[in-house]
């Protein structure tokens, strides 16, 4: 017996001095940029960890954190278990009462962070959603801000991994996320344009500056909407109709006035083809809040898809009448004043008329009186939005067939300019 305890006992000592060599050699390795060998040796000493004194098992997990950290940014995983190791770490210093190395895990994971939120804005700018869906969830595991839940939840969506959608989309609407962030506008004297200079401070400084006029605070449009509509479109993929319907009426219940809930539902009716559910519901969200231009444009947009003309062009004046410079608003005029430019169309291409100068030359007349009429509204939005290409191509023909040489010659400019982009 007792020459068994001393070949057991010298086993475990033999393991305990080869985990603080594999631990040693994973150090150099990954101090030389040999980060496949030091990978290797880590984990050759995390497999009989238990077996270390708690000094080694804390260098262990540190050393493991380090070397799957600076793996990261080739592999989103090896953040992950970068993190995993920092937390095992700090709880088990925690636990010991020995903190040798919390401190240095802190930098590291603040190190980390940063890289991921780095990741995140790049896979936005660049339209990565599936890189993003991964490292979105993990910049709000490592913060707990929940603009980077919704980046996942959007990629999710993208994505079409409908499931785990449908659990972000859940977790921020419970939450009651919006992501409404506030900032500071102000009009540029050398553009004459309304620009965002961030925070109060900085508008201080470009007003004194004198480049900048009249500051004015605004907040972006709220998320909840786009939430509650993401959530229902999840459902209708997932063939969850009832859950979706089930949604709408219990959070009707609750709140019937919400007026995110009833845009929300909007949407959803929206994305579904049901113009006329979605005209109702914007008909109550006007009611709610009539002085939205937002909500009155999309009324508009509502009533013009079911043709009721007259009452789109009622709201497309009343989003003006908030926003003169909402282009879209302007837009949506135009196309009303062009509807009868389809029937007078066919009729001059018809065999009868084209042989009758008196006839063709009526009809002529009144589509260019359309194009006449027309004019100001897409002229006021290619001011508001220069390099509109729909409204570009729009004007390029108004003008070619009222033979305004000059303005047509400076649109095709600018269309061939963005096309050469």
């Amino acid at each position: 017996m007792k020459k068994l305890t001393f070949i057991l006992l010298t086993l475990i000592g033999f393991s305990v001095f080869a985990q603080k060599t594999e631990v040693k050699s994973a150090e150099k390795a990954f101090k030389k940029g040999d980060f496949e060998t030091a990978q290797t040796m880590i984990n050759k000493a995390c497999e009989l960890k238990e077996q270390a004194d708690d000094k080694t098992k804390a260098r262990i997990m540190f050393v493991k954190a380090e070397i799957f950290a600076k793996l990261g940014s080739n592999n989103l995983d090896n953040y992950s278990k970068a993190i995993n190791s920092i937390s095992k770490l700090e709880a088990f210093e925690n636990e010991t009462g020995k903190e040798k190395y919390t401190k240095d895990a802190e930098k590291l994971k603040a190190k980390i962070t940063n890289e991921i939120v780095n990741i995140v804005q790049n896979d936005l700018n660049e339209k990565k959603y599936k890189n993003l869906e991964k490292s979105a969830i993990l910049a709000y595991e490592l913060n707990n801000n929940e603009e980077f839940k919704y980046y996942s939840a959007v990629a999710a969506l993208l994505n079409e991994h409908f499931e785990n959608a449908e659990k972000l989309l859940k977790e921020l609407y419970a939450s009651g996320y919006t992501g409404v962030k506030e900032y500071v506008t102000m009009l540029d004297k050398s553009t004459g344009k309304r620009v965002n200079v961030g925070t109060e401070k900085e508008a201080k400084l470009l007003k004194m500056a004198g480049t900048h006029t009249d500051m004015k605070r605004e907040t972006t449009k709220s998320n909840r909407p786009d939430i509650i509509a993401n959530l229902l479109y999840v459902y209708g993929k997932l063939g969850k109709d009832d859950e979706a319907i089930n949604f709408i009426n219990k959070a009707k219940q609750e709140d019937p006035d919400n007026l995110d809930l009833i845009i929300g539902e909007g949407n959803y009716y929206l994305k579904k083809g049901d113009n006329v559910k979605f005209a109702e519901a914007m008909q109550k969200a006007v009611k709610l809040d009539p002085d939205n231009k937002l909500i009155n444009y999309n009324l508009a947009t509502a009533y013009f898809q079911l043709k009721k003309y007259d009452d789109a062009k009622k709201y497309y004046e009343k989003t003006i009448e908030l926003d003169p410079n909402y282009a879209d608003a302007y837009k949506g005029l135009a196309y009303i004043v062009l509807i009868p430019e389809e029937g007078i169309t066919k009729e001059m291409n018809k065999d009868e008329v084209l042989m009758n100068d008196a006839l063709y030359n009526k009809y002529n007349k009144q589509r260019l009186d359309l194009y006449r009429q027309t004019l100001p509204y897409l002229e006021k939005a290619l001011k508001i939005v220069p390099d509109d290409e729909t409204v570009l191509v729009m004007l390029k023909k108004i003008y070619r067939d009222l033979e305004m040489k000059s303005k047509y010659n400076e649109v095709k400019a600018k269309l061939d300019a963005l096309k050469s982009k």
